[in-house]
């Protein structure tokens, strides 16, 4: 567990880092397109990756299940929406309403999977993760 939680930090601060830089650049570039150059450099680097690693096969077989094309346009579009929100409305408030929406969605889909119990805990968790995205996005000091 303890680096299963490492991990999620740092994809968590490499998420907030690239919602900064993404932001920035849609100032000048339409988000579009800096979504589309970044898939691009994770294609490149994914194949680099899985050529070294030698999962070549692993990939064709996903690649041809039907489900991976429409992932990838939602990934595709995830990233051009975080720098379109991020040029208006800063990263640390997009990522407070990202993230406190991914907790709701998250327990929800959970739930509905049958992974997980709602108790009195998660609502409280939701309210409170709510009052600090308030609270972060708040323009006063």
């Amino acid at each position: 567990m303890g680096n299963a939680v490492v991990v999620a930090v740092v994809v968590g601060a490499a998420i907030a880092f690239q919602v900064f830089l993404v932001g920035r650049v849609s100032k000048d570039v339409h988000p579009l397109a800096i979504s589309t150059t970044l898939q691009l450099s994770g294609v490149l680097v994914g194949m680099l990756w899985t050529t070294v690693r030698g999962a070549g096969a692993a990939v064709f077989r996903l690649t041809i299940a039907w489900w991976w094309l429409p992932l990838g346009a939602l990934g595709w579009g995830i990233v051009a929406a975080l720098g379109f929100a991020a040029a208006r409305l800063g990263a640390g408030t997009t990522l407070a309403i990202v993230v406190g929406t991914q907790l709701i969605a998250g327990l929800v889909l959970d739930r509905a999977a049958g992974q997980s119990v709602i108790g009195i805990r998660q609502p409280v968790g939701i309210v409170l993760l709510i009052g600090g995205a308030v609270l972060v996005s708040s323009r006063g000091g």
